[in-house]
């Protein structure tokens, strides 16, 4: 509150309302140097906050003389026939917002008369921020796609709670913005006192600061800015909450009977699989000599906390064995009933594509999809070259997957190429029943000096440490099928 305005109020009720915000301010630090002397830097600010105080009382005094005026004249043209006051009457006045209202979270809950009020405000306020950021431009999304996709996130995620709408509107503040930078770049102890107080009200205060929503790639990534393909294919759920909850069945069992005829028992399973994201931790380096400001360095940060974000989730959403904190991998945790083993260890055939198709229930192979590792396509493509190959590969153009037996076939580098022992080296199936869970919000540890291996001296780097939660899980294995190579180790 000590900083000026964004802009220079222009209207009556604008310059009323920083009054009482000046004056709230000046009540604060009062409180705060009861009985000592305040320090050159709180002076400094009570003496602007004054300055500035007495400015808006004089404007507004005049204004107010003026609109007086203007509406006597309105009322009895003929009694101020005789008016010396000069110059074009004040434009009738209105309410009209400062330009960083929207962010003020109490401001809002004090002109709300309900909780359901204060959520519908909160996320129209959500909303306009979502409007004015900045995105940056990483990932190979336009602005708009971008915040169609958080704005998509407000209407399906947001619980009744509003936690992303007011993580949206805390960490979109501008000074907020700018405070994570000069921490990032300088340290927290560059921070004015009005960028103090805003950070101070972190959702993640606890520990860390949280990320801007603008560069925080847990709530502005889609599926087609990620170079993962199971996000482009799986089922993604993002949450607020700490744990997901769903539904699965292995299929509903119907049948047909007479007129009024009592109707079979055609009960079926379900299972309600609870699934919880688990912390995940990168650390982010840059050197000093980066010699940017924050608008230009903040791409660069935004694209590094996505690119370990993407490395570590291509290995871990492939590989993971699903025990303790590891996601449940999409080759590694498929049931033994969905393996199907190669006919020859080592050497790939056309046999082993068909029959890795053809045990997959019809169901889930009309979604069909394949993931596998570069090594294992290229054999692919040998045996389409051959007599018995036939026309296996299907290119297509505008960015679309090459297609393997009529069905999208997408890369993964963490699978296991042939050769590997006992890899599991081509999953098809219904990727629908892969399930991804994001917890939104990503939040970061300052570290200012990072410290060489050897000798433990500086390296002239600092560092962010990236802090999120999200795991992954099969929810019906029967809805793929793993080719699997023999090979002895």
């Amino acid at each position: 509150m000590g900083a000026m305005p964004d802009e220079e109020p222009r209207y009556l009720e604008e310059r009323e309302e920083r009054i009482k915000e000046i004056d709230s301010r000046i009540a604060e630090l009062d409180a705060e140097f009861t009985g000592t002397r305040m320090s050159a830097e709180a002076r400094e600010e009570w003496n602007g906050l004054n300055a500035e105080r007495d400015e808006h009382a004089t404007t507004v005094k005049e204004m107010r003389a003026r609109r007086d005026r203007l509406q006597q004249i309105t009322a009895n043209p003929a009694s101020a026939a005789g008016s010396t006051e000069r110059g074009a009457p004040e434009a009738p006045s209105f309410i009209k917002s400062r330009g960083n209202d929207i962010y003020e979270l109490s401001r809002v809950r004090a002109e709300s008369s309900s909780e359901e009020e204060f959520r519908e405000k909160v996320h129209d306020n959500a909303r306009r921020a979502v409007e004015r950021a900045k995105f940056p431009m990483v990932g190979g999304q336009s602005r708009e796609a971008t915040a169609e996709h958080v704005e998509d996130l407000l209407a399906r995620t947001d619980g009744r709670d509003g936690w992303l709408a007011k993580r949206i509107l805390t960490t979109g503040n501008p000074v907020y913005d700018r405070a994570f930078g000069k921490a990032v770049m300088y340290g927290p102890h560059t921070w004015t006192t009005e960028e103090q107080r805003q950070m101070a009200l972190s959702p993640d205060s606890a520990g860390g600061f949280a990320v801007p929503f603008q560069l925080d790639p847990t709530v502005i990534l889609t599926s087609d800015g990620s170079t993962s393909p199971l996000r482009q294919i799986a089922r993604v759920e993002q949450i607020t909450s700490k744990t997901w909850q769903g539904i699965t069945s292995s299929g509903v069992t119907v049948s047909r009977s007479d007129e009024a005829a009592e109707a079979g028992d055609e009960s079926f399973t379900v299972g309600q699989p609870e699934v919880t994201p688990t912390r995940v931790i990168a650390n982010v380096e840059f050197s000093v000599e980066v010699d940017q400001d924050w608008p230009q360095l903040r791409s660069e940060i935004s694209r590094l906390l996505m690119d370990a974000k993407e490395r570590e989730e291509d290995s871990s959403f492939v590989t993971g064995d699903g025990t303790g904190n590891n996601p449940g991998g999409i080759a590694q945790t498929l049931a033994a009933g969905s393996e199907v083993e190669m006919a020859s260890a080592g050497t790939l055939s056309v046999e082993d594509l068909y029959d890795l198709e053809s045990e997959t229930p019809v169901r889930f192979r009309s979604r069909g999809r394949f993931l596998g590792n570069k090594n294992t396509y290229n054999k692919i493509r040998d045996l389409s070259t051959g007599s018995d190959g036939g026309d296996l590969w299907v290119r297509l153009g505008s960015g679309q997957p090459s297609e393997l037996l009529g069905y999208p076939a997408y890369e993964a580098s963490a699978m296991d190429s042939i050769g590997d022992a006992d890899g599991r080296v081509l999953v098809f199936g219904d990727f629908s029943q892969f399930l991804i869970v994001d917890r939104l919000g990503m939040t970061v540890e300052l570290q200012p000096h990072v410290l060489g291996s050897s000798n433990r001296r500086w390296t002239g780097q600092r560092a962010v440490v990236a802090i999120w939660r999200n795991t992954s899980e099969v929810l019906v294995s029967n809805a793929f099928r793993v080719l699997v190579d023999p090979t002895a180790s």
